[in-house]
Order: structure tokens, then C-alpha cells, then sequence
């Protein structure tokens, strides 16, 4: 009689994070707006395993705290739009070889009384059970090997829009931080009916010479749930001297608009 073993591997990550690649897949973009007039969203999954591999797409639905931290829910984040009623994927579950790729249709089925506002879902990639039946011992080794990718899927009707300032930004000694490297803290508060997108940057300017990138976050958003995020964003050093430094939160999909930009006093 054959012995069946079972190995059960799980990795969730949340997107918008780097560590989309060390999952093994990854999907583009990291996030995906649907506007109002627009009934369908396009994404591609990569898959960065040696071997060929079968997936399949999964709906999620998470709340974003005040750290950014994500704690997954059993019912939708609104009670109006529920992802699994209105969300169709083409294809939903396929085959790819090793480095190939897959281009994902999100196709929204938003209820005739749907309020107006902005929903959002998340969307997981997840690569299905490996059989391997190569034992020497006549057994079976069945890996669950749920490996995922999550990246979140918003969606507008009617509206929306989102306004973003930045505030009380504070400076953390290399000494306080786990890293051994300087940090900045600051609160992103958020108003409107939308989330704020976009990407954080810190910068040193002096004056005749280019702005200096020392830190920055390139997912940086504050979804609907909360007013305001509290952020700690490393550091590559911290100057001195003459010269001003900058904090800006650049809006994400309109390159060169800015929500806000603060200059911080030290």
C-alpha cells in the first residue's frame, strides 16, 4: 500500500511590496484601477518558477489599518459590492512554462443601485498542488505548495476623488531603528471618497545642485477605511549642512501631479 504524505506550504504576500519576486510570481501592475466608465481591467501573471506551473486567480478581501497592515475578512470590505457576485476572471486558472506569462480580463459586473463611491478587492495568483510520485519508497509526497501574490483591484462609480496632506513628520536616529539606519515618520491624512495612490519621496536639496533621492516608498497608499496612515520610511543617510529636506507624495497615476510635499524642520 502506498503511504501518503502530505507537505503543506503557504506564503501570502500582500502587493505593492518588493517581495512579490522571492514569491516566485509576480504580477503587473501592482495595482489596478477601474474608473467609472470602464466595465473591465487588464493584469499579467509571470511566472518565475523553474518548472512549468498551473495557477489560478482568487478573490480576497482585506482591511488596510493605520500601519499600512492588511488583516484579511470574511465578508466584503462593503456590503454593496461583493467581489464574488460581480467579478469575472479570463481565464481563471492555466498552465504556465518556466518565465512565461499570462494576461489576466477583469470583467466588473457593478448592481444597477450600486451607491457611488470606491470599491475595492483583492486579487491573489496562486500556483496550484505539485504531485511529485518519484519516492524510492513507494510513497506519494503531495505538496500543497500555496504559494501567492495579492495585489488590489479598485474600483470607481460616479465621483470620487481623493485629496492628501502630509503632517507631523519626525526623524528617527540610526540608533532607534532595527536596521541601524535613519528613518523618517510622518502621517498621511486622507479626505474625499477616494483612495489616495502614489509613491513617497524624501529628497535633499541644496542649493545649485540636483535633488538627491534618500529614501521613498513606491506603493504608497491610503485606501478608504482610514483617514490617515502613519509611515516610517528608511533612510540612505542623513545629511547635514546647508540645504532643505523635502518630503513629497506624488499622486500615482498622473505623473508629476503632486498631493502634497512638506519641507522638514529640524
Amino acid at each position: 500500500m502506498k503511504t501518503l504524505k502530505l507537505l503543506f506550504v503557504f506564503m501570502a504576500i500582500t502587493i505593492g511590496l518588493p517581495q512579490a519576486a522571492q514569491a516566485r510570481i509576480d504580477i503587473l501592475p501592482r495595482i489596478v484601477i477601474i474608473d467609472s466608465r470602464d466595465r473591465s481591467g487588464e493584469l499579467t501573471i509571470l511566472n518565475l518558477f523553474n518548472e512549468t506551473s498551473t495557477f489560478r486567480m482568487d478573490l480576497l478581501n482585506y482591511r488596510q489599518n493605520e500601519d499600512g497592515v492588511y488583516a484579511e475578512l470574511e465578508t466584503p470590505l462593503n456590503p454593496a459590492f461583493d467581489p464574488a457576485e460581480v467579478v469575472r476572471f479570463s481565464p481563471r486558472q492555466f498552465e504556465l512554462t518556466r518565465g512565461g506569462r499570462q494576461k489576466i480580463r477583469l470583467s466588473i459586473r457593478k448592481p444597477a443601485d450600486l451607491p457611488e463611491g470606491e470599491y475595492r478587492f483583492h486579487i491573489k495568483a496562486l500556483r496550484l498542488a505539485n504531485i511529485d510520485t518519484s519516492q524510492s519508497d513507494n510513497s506519494v509526497v503531495q505538496m500543497f505548495a500555496n504559494v501567492g501574490v495579492a495585489i488590489p483591484v479598485i474600483v470607481r462609480h460616479g465621483n470620487v476623488q481623493a485629496r492628501a496632506a502630509l503632517k507631523n513628520p519626525r526623524i528617527i536616529d540610526h540608533t532607534r531603528t532595527d536596521n541601524g539606519r535613519p528613518a523618517l515618520q510622518i502621517e498621511i491624512e486622507r479626505t474625499g471618497n477616494a483612495s489616495a495612490i502614489g509613491a513617497l519621496e524624501v529628497l535633499w536639496e541644496q542649493p545649485g545642485e540636483k535633488p538627491k533621492k534618500i529614501g521613498g516608498i513606491a506603493n504608497m497608499n491610503v485606501f478608504t477605511e482610514i483617514s490617515k496612515r502613519i509611515v516610517t520610511v528608511p533612510l540612505s543617510e542623513l545629511p547635514y549642512g546647508q540645504g532643505a529636506l523635502k518630503v513629497r507624495y506624488s499622486k500615482g497615476e498622473n505623473k508629476g501631479d503632486v498631493y502634497d510635499e512638506i519641507i522638514v524642520q529640524r
